[in-house]
């Protein structure tokens, strides 16, 4: 019986997620739009930052925040908006050694 509840359960959470996928949470899609942006918390105690649904537009960083994504990510990174906060790279960075 308890293993029909769970399935039971498990269902009822697989048609609410369905049914609000339906909703578009980034209901705009054009060059120079985020998706993503920030942090916004964990899906489990030892998972990592999840981001955050934006769908603003992108934002030019600061002087370190740009010189952390060039640093990370390579020199395309150089120049233009970005979809990103400094948090979000630092916490993908490589631990300093």
């Amino acid at each position: 019986m308890a293993r029909f509840s769970l399935a039971v359960a498990a269902g009822g959470l697989f048609l609410a997620n369905l049914a609000e996928a339906r909703e578009p949470y980034t209901p705009k899609h054009e060059a120079g739009r985020c998706a993503i942006r920030g942090q916004c918390g964990k899906q489990s105690l030892f998972g990592g930052e999840l981001p955050c649904v934006d769908n603003g537009l992108a934002e030019e960083p600061d002087d370190g925040l740009r010189e952390r994504l060039v640093s990370l990510c390579g020199p395309a990174w150089g120049s233009g908006p970005v979809c990103c906060s400094e948090g979000q790279v630092i916490s993908t960075s490589p631990p300093v050694q």
